[in-house]
């Protein structure tokens, strides 16, 4: 007994397991099974993606799973089922188009060259996020990817046996990568391409427009204020001191020389010029010199005004008259190169004054417009002025020129639209402004109530020698 009790002390010694918590079978170990087989925690399942963190605070990828068939069917395919979902075919969904993308990303184009999608500049790529969901009954394992790029979504189903994993991760494998980098690219060409269509030269000129919006002095409004600005001078008023000066002009001395035009050899003296005082008939020396100084303001600033030729008031009586007819003969020297220095086909408008008796009127030969005008501020017509003056102009350019004009598509207008006299004196001083209004290209914007103004301007700009 004592040699049996000694036998169990060593036995009871050796044991490790003699304070566990495992309870043992009734039956006598055999000889030699001195303890247990250690416990082995099972091997952690690889993660390729962030888990869900439980309650417990353990990741579920650390959940043990022994004694169960179905965790260790998971744990060992994980790897082949991963693998799987990245060689699936994503399949990008655009609004024109769908197109495959497989594994060799460097022969397939993300993004069509459908330039009707404006700016494709800003590539962001995410991933939504991942929820993992293991159907225990079926024992089915399943991903969904989608992806966002821009304006683009991608979305990756699994096959058949897939059910559903949605991912929310960045994107660290080769292939979204390429893909990443492929839609980059293909923006950059779309913007180039943009560039070189124009849509650049578009912005600039919706800047411009705005710019012009916002400074209401610029330059851009040139074009107009030329416009402006000839309407104010023809209506600029007089000072108190050249008011002064042309009443004293009116009281001259009739024998005294007011002022003396030496190309023309025209002088004005007191007399002669009291014919612009209110209810006054005007006369030819008057009006030959204020066309005169009209031709010298063109000569200072040809392009404020039009490139016009003014005729004398003895002009039309030489070239036409009840006695003789017409007479071009007696006119042909009158504008030769060498005394006016330019033929008259190249005028813009040409001014003849008529005088009828009594009466003032206008005619107007329009190159510029291709007809022959009649203005009379009683809205009388002569068309035997206009058919003589388009004879003349034939005439002209077939002597001057040696080129035969052919007029007879021109047309002739009597204006009837224009300002009108309301007296019996007024006749000269409104013939004398329509050919100042037309000469600037401007309408007849005056009325009879101005005649008194224009009538002190023009005795004013006659005794400076300068038309305004």
């Amino acid at each position: 007994m004592d040699g049996m009790s000694s036998y169990h002390k060593r036995s009871s010694g050796l044991n490790p397991c003699k304070n566990s918590s495992f309870s043992h079978s009734s039956r006598a170990m055999a000889p030699g099974n001195y303890r247990y087989p250690e416990v082995k925690a099972p091997l952690r399942r690889q993660v390729h993606a962030p888990s869900r963190t439980l309650k417990s605070g353990r990741d579920r990828s650390t959940r043990q799973g022994s004694g169960n068939v179905l965790g260790t069917f998971l744990t060992r395919n994980d790897d082949m089922w991963k693998r799987n979902a990245l060689d699936l075919s994503l399949r990008y969904r655009t609004d024109r188009e769908v197109i495959d993308v497989d594994d060799e990303l460097g022969d397939v184009e993300m993004i069509s060259d459908d330039t009707s999608r404006e700016g494709l500049e800003n590539v962001a790529m995410e991933v939504d996020e991942v929820e993992e969901k293991a159907d225990m009954g079926n024992g089915l394992f399943s991903e969904v990817v989608s992806m966002k790029i821009g304006s683009l979504r991608v979305d990756e189903c699994s096959q058949a046996n897939s059910s559903s994993l949605v991912v929310n991760r960045p994107v660290t494998d080769v292939t979204s990568f390429e893909a990443y980098r492929k839609v980059l690219q293909s923006a950059e060409n779309r913007t180039s391409k943009l560039k070189d269509r124009g849509f650049g030269d578009i912005l600039k000129e919706r800047g411009r427009a705005l710019l012009r919006s916002l400074f209401s002095f610029s330059f851009w409004k040139q074009d107009k204020e030329p416009v402006e600005d000839v309407q104010r001078e023809a209506f600029l008023t007089l000072s108190r001191e050249e008011e002064t000066a042309v009443n004293r002009a009116f009281s001259a001395n009739d024998s005294n020389i007011l002022v003396a035009h030496k190309n023309s050899n025209i002088e004005i003296t007191g007399k002669i010029l009291r014919c612009l005082k209110p209810g006054e008939w005007l006369n030819d020396e008057v009006i030959n010199l204020y066309l005169v100084l009209l031709k010298e303001r063109e000569a200072r600033e040809p392009k404020k005004f039009l490139k016009c030729h003014f005729f004398n008031t003895f002009f039309f009586t030489k070239l036409f008259n009840s006695g003789t007819g017409y007479n071009y003969s007696a006119v042909r020297r009158w504008t030769s190169m060498k005394r006016l220095g330019y033929h008259l086909k190249d005028c813009d408008k040409i001014f003849i004054p008529i005088h009828m008796n009594i009466h003032w009127t206008l005619a107007v030969i329009n190159i510029k417009d291709r007809k022959f005008q009649y203005l009379d501020s009683f809205k009388g017509r002569e068309p035997k002025i206009l058919d003589a003056l388009a004879r003349y102009f034939v005439d002209e350019v077939r002597d001057k020129s040696e080129v035969d004009l052919d007029v007879s598509r021109w047309g002739q207008e009597f204006v009837q639209d224009l300002p009108m006299q309301r007296n019996g004196f007024d006749c000269g001083m409104f013939m004398v402004k329509y050919i100042d209004f037309y000469s600037r290209g401007l309408d007849l914007c005056f009325t009879q109530e101005q005649m008194p103004y224009f009538r002190d301007r023009t005795a004013k700009e006659i005794l400076q020698l300068k038309a305004e």
